[in-house]
């Protein structure tokens, strides 16, 4: 299909809907919350999806079936540190077959996993610029009169 995929209505509602296009509505609704992570995922990558997952599903944005995208941005994110770490270590340029220097390897696997970040990340709201275009509701209001003012809205 040519251009962009269509946006589908839950967040088009979150984004506003300025134009007051039609929304078709009739996506399935996964199931909401957080999914668990996968087993082998270690090290650097669980420690990010402990640091994530749990604001991102606070924030409601997260369904069961999202696990997939959050392995890919976790284990992205595991790369693009270890990449890090590689050209902490090493430094931009490293020595080359001939002797010569040449551009270090680890800043080409920090780019591709930085992209991966951008693509997955983006998916639910991971950077400023993508936080700007959704719209969280806020929390219902506590105390005595907020069960009526539930009922009336």
């Amino acid at each position: 299909m040519p251009g962009p995929p269509p946006t589908p209505s839950k967040l088009t509602e979150l984004r506003g809907n300025p134009s007051k296009k039609k929304l078709s509505g009739g996506e399935p609704e996964p199931t909401r919350g957080a999914p668990r992570p996968p087993a082998d995922l270690k090290g650097e990558a669980l420690a990010e999806w402990g640091r994530i997952v749990p604001e991102l599903d606070k924030l409601g944005l997260l369904t069961k079936v999202d696990r997939a995208y959050l392995v890919a941005y976790c284990e992205a994110w595991s790369t693009f540190d270890a990449a890090r770490e590689a050209m902490a270590e090493y430094g931009p340029l490293v020595a080359g077959r001939d002797g010569g220097l040449v551009k270090n390897p680890a800043a080409q696997v920090m780019r591709d996993a930085a992209d991966m970040m951008l693509k997955f990340g983006s998916r639910f709201g991971l950077s400023p610029s993508d936080r700007t275009r959704l719209s969280v509701p806020s929390e219902p209001e506590a105390g005595p009169d907020a069960k009526v003012l539930s009922l009336l809205s």
